[in-house]
């Protein structure tokens, strides 16, 4: 339904490629401006957007700075008005077991994992306080509830995101804010592709339902619903959208 999402502004860290990049392009589709932080130059999102008709913005931002994220929050006002939708995508992911995990690993992995979620929540409140139908949408990671070995610390990190989604819902209802989380499964990705083999993602389609490799679209549809006034009566949730492979 094209245009639900019109005159709202949102924002998208991690947005330059990835999941991130098609959530912000779906986002434009439905009509939002969109607003970019990423360690990296988001130049062909910013060709996507604009595509659609709507407004870009993007910056150079460490989502785990408090002062970096603060300073971006005040340029989109600057540029776009004031923030509706927040999705805290931005994530890093380390392949490592248990006895070669490092706490510089660990911490970096929650650095941006965790406390990027919660500063960007933080410097953009105000804005969505003031929306009137604000939207916090995280993205979190099935991986929670079938934890393979190799990702010990994102898959801790992606576990107290929950958290964060589920006690974020409850203290921001009474400002209209909703707070939802997406838990997406094997995403086919350049990152994605670079951290893993073509066997990985073939094992992860034998254990869904749906037996095809999941990709960016899959969870950006289900982002811009819950951004949507559509899902305005939906909150403190993770949708699982992963083809089927967790049950719960």
């Amino acid at each position: 339904m094209a245009g639900r999402l019109a005159s709202r502004t949102a924002v998208v860290t991690g947005g330059s490629t990835g999941i991130g990049q098609e959530i912000a392009r779906r986002l434009a589709a439905e009509g939002a401006d969109i607003a970019v932080a990423d360690v990296n130059a988001a130049d062909q999102t910013r060709e996507l957007v604009t595509q659609t008709g709507r407004r870009f913005f993007s910056d150079n931002v460490d989502v785990s700075d408090e002062e970096s994220i603060n300073g971006f929050a005040a340029r989109v006002r600057g540029e776009l008005g004031s923030a509706d939708i927040l999705v805290n995508n931005a994530a890093v992911v380390l392949l490592a077991d248990f006895d070669h995990v490092t706490y510089d690993d660990w911490r970096r992995t929650f650095a941006v994992n965790v406390d990027g979620p919660f500063l960007a929540s933080r410097a953009f409140l105000p804005d969505l306080k003031k929306s009137g139908s604000g939207r916090i949408i995280n993205i979190t990671s099935s991986s929670y509830w079938t934890a393979p070995p190799p990702f010990v610390s994102y898959v801790s990190a992606k576990g107290a995101l929950n958290g964060l989604t589920s006690v974020l819902a409850a203290d921001l209802a009474a400002h209209d804010i909703t707070v939802n989380g997406v838990a997406a499964g094997l995403v086919r990705t350049v990152a994605a592709l670079e951290n893993t083999s073509e066997a990985f993602f073939e094992q992860a389609v034998q254990v869904q339902n749906i037996k095809r490799v999941q990709m960016p679209d899959d969870v950006s549809g289900v982002v811009a619903f819950l951004a949507s006034d559509d899902a305005a009566f939906i909150t403190g949730q993770i949708v699982v959208a992963d083809g089927g492979s967790t049950r719960r």
